[in-house]
């Protein structure tokens, strides 16, 4: 788990640069949030959508090591794994999203690869916890 800094860091480029991307959409885009979609306007200022998107990777990273320093092995890497799938998943129909429906396709390519970004930052969020080894506490006696 020294490494988990390094992690943390990585989420915050992918959140930055996910900030940037989804605030990138295009002129129709922004037009449809100011007019009909409102919720939505979080997503034109990049370091609020930065903020969300490294909150949401932090909350993953906080459950996760929870999960591994409180439970044993074969559940956490069960639970990693599912987490995993989850995030594939979502890659998946996120893509199919932004494909299919009409009001995502004119929301140009960046803001798209935001999107992607979420779940790849996700699926390895996922892997670091998946791969990286056990340790075990080590007890003194005097």
């Amino acid at each position: 788990m020294k490494r988990l800094s390094l992690l943390v860091l990585f989420e915050a480029m992918v959140s930055v640069s996910i900030g940037i991307l989804m605030s990138k959409m295009s002129w129709i885009g922004r037009m449809g949030i100011n007019l009909f979609r409102g919720e939505y306007k979080i997503l034109k200022i990049w370091w609020k959508t930065a903020l969300l998107v490294f909150s949401i990777l932090l909350m993953l990273i906080l459950i996760q090591y929870l999960i591994k320093r409180i439970c044993n092995l074969t559940f956490s890497r069960l639970f990693f794994f599912l987490f995993l799938l989850l995030g594939c998943l979502g890659l998946a129909y996120t893509y199919h999203d932004f494909s299919t429906v009409y009001e995502h396709k004119i929301m140009k390519e960046r803001f798209h690869l935001g999107g992607y970004l979420f779940w790849i930052g996700w699926i390895a969020s996922n892997l670091y916890f998946l791969v990286t080894p056990y340790q075990k506490s080590v007890q003194v006696n005097e």
